[in-house]
């Protein structure tokens, strides 16, 4: 098992990732352990995994279930919108 604090696995989190296929990965926050760094194989499905162990997820699922539905066309255009508003916004607040 390795230990590591937080600072240590945000900077090396590539390589703890490939570590935790062989051995656990514990990382601490404030010296107290926090989270364990756990491997997805390819059986595993992280959507059921969620699900079954995140109440907040499956009903975020529920909610977004009874959500419309959009083209790819109209949610390219709709996001288009938005970025030339974003852009027309950053241009003012630029000017004056």
């Amino acid at each position: 098992m390795k230990i590591i604090p937080l600072s240590e696995a945000k900077a090396q989190l590539s390589r703890f990732g490939q570590l935790c296929h062989e051995e656990a990965v514990v990382v601490t926050v404030n010296g107290r352990p926090s989270f364990q760094l756990a491997p997805l194989d390819e059986e595993h499905d992280l959507v059921d995994s969620l699900i079954k162990h995140n109440p907040a997820f499956r009903e975020m699922l529920e909610r977004r279930a009874h959500d419309r539905t959009v083209s790819l066309e109209e949610a390219e255009r709709i996001l288009a919108k938005r970025q030339a508003a974003r852009r027309r916004k950053t241009r003012k607040r630029a000017r004056g």
